[in-house]
């Protein structure tokens, strides 16, 4: 999960198919809401991952976590330029968020310092431990596909999918054999297969819109992909 990709800075769009462009990339291109929208998004996902990472790490004595996750993104966020900058970057953005929140709690470690003599912190090298990297990741993968679960779900319920969304939970989430599924819809196992297929491909398209970045190959999307199902043991 945290095999760093390369950070060589790729044009915008290089290799990057039209059908693959990313929801956060659509939003950053957009109006002020749609920017809102994707700090929203960000904040939603993001959130736990990273107080998850602080309190298995040094910083925990820092501050409470959720309010140095909140002092984070309200810092990071307000910048016009922050989102851009990692665009450019070319590396997936649950990287990009993490060596942001290293940079600023070290920040913040400084200026408390600096603000309380004598008073006693973590040293800069702190927060730095690799187990607090993995608990981070796994809870990013996590809440990324929670977050794609959900998107696909209403995506679904617009497009008139419900019972198609309905059995793919019920089959993919839930464990159920397609013979209990089919008895109680009234239709056939083959019928609830293919239906669960169906949801299954918008649920994988929302995927590749989550952990898309410009610039992606679509080969590189898919070993993203991987990694998260990996992680959540999908």
């Amino acid at each position: 999960m945290d095999q760093v990709t390369s950070s060589k800075k790729r044009r915008p769009n290089e290799a990057f198919p039209e059908t693959l462009r990313t929801w956060l990339g659509e939003q950053l291109e957009g109006s002020p809401d749609g920017l809102c929208s994707a700090r929203e998004h960000i904040m939603r996902v993001y959130a736990e991952p990273m107080a998850v990472y602080i309190r298995g790490s040094s910083f925990r004595k820092l501050d409470d976590p959720d309010d140095l996750v909140r002092g984070f993104f309200a810092d990071r966020l307000s910048r016009e330029t922050y989102l851009n900058q990692w665009r450019e970057s070319g590396r997936p953005l649950r990287f990009w968020l993490i060596v942001g929140l290293k940079h600023y709690l070290l920040e913040e470690t400084r200026r408390r310092r600096r603000g309380n003599a004598g008073a006693l912190y973590e040293s800069d090298a702190a927060g730095t431990e690799p187990a607090s990297d993995g608990a981070y990741f796994k809870a990013v993968a996590i809440g990324v596909v929670r977050e794609a679960i959900s998107q696909t779900g209403e995506r679904c319920r617009k497009a008139g999918l419900d019972e198609h969304w309905m059995i793919f939970r019920r089959r993919y989430i839930g464990g159920e054999c397609y013979a209990q599924i089919a008895a109680e819809a009234g239709i056939t196992p083959g019928r609830a297969a293919v239906m669960a297929r169906t949801a299954a491909a918008r649920f994988r398209d929302t995927l590749r819109e989550s952990v898309g970045w410009d610039g992606a190959t679509p080969s590189e999307i898919e070993d993203e992909i991987r990694s998260l199902m990996e992680v959540t043991g999908g």
